[in-house]
């Protein structure tokens, strides 16, 4: 059973590497791993941060904007390593060619894997488990009015 500072920090290592992805901040990112960290998503994966780095920009080609929210975490610990499932929905806005916007929401549970190195919790390992997928009309807050 994990302790209540390490639950603490994984769950602040989560919500940064969610802010890292949403606001494209690669060094932020880097942060959040370990330098052979591997992102295990459906049909590919990204190891090490020269590679990892790139994800930001990956995104932002593909999306306007994106926004992960993150819900229920499980965790085992077993001295400096852990593992655990993380429930989010990444939100991806979407610009499509007619100029309209729709989201496209991804339910996820991460499969993750943690090392602690010199005090710092790090993802060793995530995999993305896509549960459903939800699309659906959006705007701009402003377009509305």
């Amino acid at each position: 059973m994990a302790n209540a500072q390490t639950i603490a920090d994984i769950q602040a290592l989560t919500a940064r590497y969610a802010q890292a992805a949403d606001r494209r901040d690669v060094t932020l990112l880097l942060s959040t791993l370990t330098v052979d960290a591997e992102v295990i998503m459906p049909g590919s994966s990204i190891k090490g941060h020269e590679a990892l780095g790139g994800i930001p920009a990956i995104l932002d080609s593909m999306f306007e904007q994106t926004q992960h929210k993150i819900f229920n975490q499980t965790l085992s610990t077993n001295g400096d390593r852990a593992e655990g499932e993380t429930y989010c929905t990444a939100s991806h806005l979407r610009l499509k060619e007619d100029g309209s916007r729709e989201v496209e929401d991804w339910n996820i549970r991460y499969q993750d894997r943690f090392v602690c190195i010199d005090s710092i919790w790090l993802f060793e390992q995530r995999e993305l488990v896509v549960d459903w997928v939800e699309i659906r009309p959006a705007m701009l807050f402003g377009e509305q009015f």
